[in-house]
């Protein structure tokens, strides 16, 4: 019953931020949506950033199963990242004006850099799976794992940030989306065809 109200918070918290904005959504204004009390809400979420992280913590479970699923059915690393790429597309568009929305927030606030550390593990922890699964399966050589995720991560976000920019570009327009996946895409075959074990070894 807790989790039926939790999530039914969230949902009307995805749906007023993503049509209003979030700095001109209000706790009370989410609470009405739900026939809800403030003072009921605020059991559930203490703030509005609580329903934030929530709301992402929401979204990554969601494309996770579909990742996972990726994983169990296609062999290749090359495939699954290309894979994953274009699931990361899918919830870019999915949830485009909530990311657009939370361009209105503080990203310096201390939380929100707590989030983005969590959320750029999880990624790294997803990127590690297939590339051990890569390792195990004689695909790819050995290597440190951990850290080469790492780059990897950081590649891809890099180039997200930076596609036909000479400066950091944080706002992602629909338009460039297929440019920047594309791209990852071929950063991603290079990054691959560099850890791969040749056929001669």
């Amino acid at each position: 019953m807790l989790d039926d109200k939790r999530n039914q918070i969230i949902a009307a918290a995805l749906r007023r931020f993503s049509h209003f904005g979030i700095v001109k959504t209000s706790m009370s204004e989410i609470a009405e949506d739900i026939k809800l009390s403030k003072a009921n809400l605020y059991y559930y979420f203490q703030d509005k950033f609580a329903l934030i992280e929530a709301i992402a913590y929401q979204i990554m479970d969601e494309s996770d199963v579909a990742i996972k699923q990726a994983l169990d059915e296609i062999p290749n690393t090359l495939d699954t990242l290309v894979r994953m790429l274009d699931i990361k597309k899918e919830y870019l568009e999915k949830y485009y004006m909530l990311i657009i929305n939370l361009q209105e927030m503080n990203m310096n606030e201390e939380r929100w850099i707590a989030l983005s550390k969590k959320m750029f593990q999880r990624e790294m922890d997803t990127i590690s799976k297939i590339f051990e699964r890569g390792i195990k399966r004689n695909e790819l050589v050995t290597f440190d794992v951990s850290s080469t995720s790492e780059l990897y991560v950081a590649l891809m976000r890099g180039l997200a940030m930076f596609c036909d920019h000479t400066i950091p570009h944080a706002l992602v327009d629909r338009d460039e989306l297929d440019k920047i996946i594309e791209k990852q895409k071929q950063a991603a075959a290079i990054f691959i065809n560099g850890i791969k074990k040749s056929t001669n070894s």
